[in-house]
């Protein structure tokens, strides 16, 4: 038999075969090292999608605080009333002025909205960070106003994932007094 050869110095059942490099499989070092190199790629990938999607939970959030603030202010303006915003740690809610006193608007589209747990807010109104409350107090004054004539308290709020400074999305209306959205990041 041609590519079989048998020797006396082994047991009967041993068969060594002569095959041509072609024909011979992995070795076991070679497919370790392939899997070692599959997971590092693969892990890779996860933290780029972890990434990708913190950063467009915070792109949607920022989008969504800034249209209904674009809301709150058409209300206002339509609606001849004050109207102001109140941030707080991990939520923020629309109240109207009515004698003197910031009563909660009673409107779906402008209903208290919370953050996502890994979201970080932080508010500079008029230029003065504002260290936010963890709940309403019992008689709220918002911190940013829509006022009946169109205009708006000065203001920046930053949007970061919590314990990480890597993305930052800032809604402001401070350089140009109409809402701006813009992204910075700190690529290692």
């Amino acid at each position: 038999m041609q590519g079989r050869k048998t020797t006396s110095t082994h047991s009967p059942s041993v068969v060594e075969l002569n095959l041509p490099a072609t024909l011979r499989g992995f070795t076991l070092i070679e497919i370790l090292v392939t899997l070692v190199i599959i997971s590092i790629v693969l892990g890779l990938a996860m933290l780029k999608i972890n990434v990708d999607n913190i950063d467009s939970r915070l792109k949607q959030e920022t989008g969504r605080m800034a249209r209904k603030m674009e809301l709150a202010d058409q209300q206002a303006i339509f609606q001849s009333q004050d109207l102001g915003m109140l941030i707080l740690e991990d939520n923020y809610a629309f109240y109207l002025l009515q004698k003197d006193k910031w009563m909660p608007v009673d409107d779906n589209l402008l209903k208290q909205r919370s953050f996502d747990k890994d979201i970080e807010i932080t508010a500079v109104i008029e230029g003065d960070e504002v260290q936010l409350e963890t709940s309403a107090p019992t008689k709220p004054v918002p911190q940013i106003i829509f006022s009946s004539a169109g205009e708006w308290t000065s203001f920046e709020v930053l949007f970061k994932q919590k314990d990480k400074n890597d993305i930052t999305y800032i809604l402001s209306n401070i350089e140009t007094g109409q809402l701006e959205i813009t992204r910075e990041a700190n690529e290692y």
